[in-house]
């Protein structure tokens, strides 16, 4: 995750979100009084998905055309006078060969400092925003639903349920990405449901979260060709309000999307004085849309006027101005390992006991030991994930968890953080970490720290749950001298714990210089 620097109010900022098929630049000043105002908004149409998807790379002129707007917009930042803007680039810069190219260039030319939002990233603000306006019309904790994240280049898919986030995914399918991959001649609005219906969703979480089919759901839909389907709906074609939110009967909408799918780019564009590209994306939306209708019981259909730049600028304030407040996605995140450990088998009751095992030990650790911000978020969710690998075989079950979780989606945190949830994992058994496993090796030095660390304190939680009966469920951690005590208010055979303490707790002592011992003292607790 980025780290943003706090910003004093009231104050000024910029966002530029640099997307498949435009880019755009939004200036506005967050005060305690006014909230946030937008100052000004610009927006240049640059086809970047059409070189991405089709060529694999940007082409040295679109790369001129988006330096040239950048320069622009630097321009404009620099009569505002803004000292902060966040610069972003979504799907098609993310997935390019010569990325590393176009953000050098961008630098060199326009000043700016481009940042990839990764998948994870995106999911996370994305959520958090939809998440944010749901609550301002519904009782969040009582909702379950599917969310739909409907861009260009790609489509992300949430599902919620009691509050938190029980699955996410991003699908490489916009509403123009297989049409800028194989031209628009070449594939139908079938072929783009057929694509979706590829993915099995609807098994998908089954496996993850228990959902059926015909259990009742609301859909919740975000993007700019979502809000330009729901005005054809309702029959007027207009701007949508960030904070607006409008619920349309199902029964409704499956008909017209229909409609929508049968009708050509340019009747569209005719009927409703839409571009034709607009109109062509409409429907695909439109396809997108009805594929989950088929798909899923849907009781409400409801439309969010949020997207990702005001996403960001939420996400903006909210890591700026609320600095130190907890973290909004870290349940969410451990809802969705939780999910992924449903699919794979894993025992719940035994994830969780480590997981909180964990935390006690990190807590009294920290008071002597310095650990990054991020570690209780990075060490419950390995703690949570570290078994899932029995799914494929028990005997090397360690490498088959560090093979799952390097190769799925973890919202919520970095491609390097899950590297090291997914490294943690695997040295929660068996041999220590070494620099001829090429899985420690590739982190950086700082990364390797972390996961010893955190790896250590994995290893021993899971010798004192190795029965698996939460015995140690009210321990209390006493640290004297250079031995940690782990005391045990009741009396019992704890010859299993010694001896699984023995053999895993040796990376313990190395990395915090602390034997450990099991001591049983009812009086004492």
């Amino acid at each position: 995750m980025k780290k943003i620097k706090r910003l004093g109010m009231p104050f000024q900022a910029g966002i530029i979100d640099v997307g498949a098929h435009s880019v755009r630049l939004d200036i506005f000043e967050i005060s305690k009084k006014n909230g946030i105002v937008l100052l000004e908004s610009l927006s240049r149409t640059v086809n970047l998905g059409f070189d991405v998807f089709r060529h694999g790379q940007v082409s040295p002129e679109t790369l001129s055309r988006l330096t040239s707007m950048l320069c622009d917009f630097s321009n404009k930042l620099a009569e505002y006078r803004i000292t902060f803007c966040r610069v972003v680039a979504t799907s098609a810069i993310r997935e390019a060969f010569n990325r590393d190219l176009v953000i050098n260039r961008i630098r060199n030319d326009a000043g700016l400092e481009l940042e990839i939002l990764e998948t994870p990233e995106e999911i996370r603000i994305t959520y958090l925003a939809m998440r944010e306006a749901l609550r301002r019309r519904f009782d969040f904790g009582t909702l379950s639903g599917i969310g739909l994240m409907v861009g260009t280049g790609s489509l992300q898919i949430f599902y919620f349920a009691h509050g938190l986030m029980r699955f996410c995914e991003e699908i490489p399918l916009g509403t123009t990405r297989l049409f800028d991959a194989f031209g628009r001649s070449a594939i139908s609005i079938e072929q783009v449901i057929e694509t979706l219906r590829s993915q099995d969703i609807g098994q998908r979480l089954a496996e993850c979260v228990g959902r059926q089919a015909e259990e009742p759901v609301a859909l919740i839909a975000l993007g700019a060709s979502v809000r330009v389907l729901a005005g054809i709906i309702r029959g007027a074609v207009e701007e949508f309000d960030e904070n607006e939110c409008v619920s349309i009967d199902p029964d409704a909408v499956a008909p017209a999307t229909r409609r929508l799918i049968d009708t050509t780019p340019d009747t569209l564009s005719a009927e409703f004085k839409l571009p034709e590209e607009v109109a062509s994306s409409v429907r695909a939306c439109a396809g997108i849309i009805s594929y989950f209708l088929d798909e899923f019981h849907f009781e409400r259909f409801l439309c969010l006027g949020t997207t990702t730049r005001t996403a960001l600028i939420s996400d903006l304030v909210r890591r700026s101005v609320e600095a130190n407040a907890p973290d909004p996605f870290y349940n969410d995140l451990l809802g969705v390992c939780d999910a992924i450990g449903r699919k794979y088998g894993f025992d719940p009751v035994h994830a969780s006991q480590v997981a909180a095992l964990c935390l006690k030990f990190l807590e009294k650790l920290k008071r002597t030991f310095d650990f990054v911000p991020n570690a209780p978020l990075l060490l419950e969710a390995a703690a949570r994930l570290h078994d899932i690998g029995r799914f494929v075989d028990t005997r090397q079950h360690h490498k088959h968890t560090y093979y799952l979780v390097s190769n799925m989606q973890l919202p919520g945190i970095s491609t390097a953080e899950q590297r090291v949830v997914a490294t943690i994992c695997r040295y929660h058994r068996k041999a220590l970490p070494r620099e001829s496993h090429p899985e420690y090796t590739a982190l950086s030095a700082e990364d390797k720290v972390t996961t010893l660390k955190l790896a250590a304190i994995l290893r021993v939680a899971d010798a004192l749950d190795c029965s698996r009966r939460k015995r140690f469920d009210k321990m209390k951690l006493v640290l004297r001298g250079h031995t940690m005590t782990v005391v045990v208010p009741e009396s019992g055979d704890f010859r299993s714990e010694r001896l699984s303490l023995e053999w895993k707790g040796g990376l313990f002592n190395q990395v915090f210089g602390l034997d450990l011992k099991i001591e049983e003292a009812p009086l004492l607790i």
